[in-house]
């Protein structure tokens, strides 16, 4: 896996974080549907401050992604967005540098803007 942009890893990682301090916020003992939706936002600035890089296109990157997201295509939206949220942290917790942390987070991103579309495309 190729890590990120140096002069993109850093705000990557602040955002990241952001959308961690946002979940963790919650008094609930289990994360809710709209606490992951009120992150969208951020996922969304993740996402074009990352697409621009060219990360997305590269060969390895991009079959990830596809890979990735074709685990869930029989669950609901609701619970396809839990499990890329479950999926992507045991990914994270396996990462040996901050840098690979940012660069697994930075893969899910489209995954779960993806899974949070859907949610909205229901709502309506």
């Amino acid at each position: 896996m190729k890590y990120l942009d140096f002069s993109i890893n850093g705000r990557v990682q602040n955002l990241m974080v952001d959308v961690f301090e946002s979940i963790s916020a919650s008094k609930e003992r289990e994360l809710k549907i709209s606490e992951l939706m009120d992150t969208q936002s951020i996922f969304e600035l993740v996402f074009e401050i990352v697409k621009d890089t060219g990360f997305y296109n590269q060969d390895e990157h991009f079959n990830l992604i596809k890979a990735l997201n074709s685990d869930t295509s029989d669950e609901n939206s609701e619970d396809a967005l839990y499990t890329t949220w479950a999926t992507m942290g045991s990914n994270l917790n396996n990462s040996k540098t901050q840098e690979e942390f940012n660069a697994k987070f930075a893969l899910f991103v489209p995954i779960i803007l993806k899974r949070m579309e859907a949610i909205n495309c229901i709502e309506i």
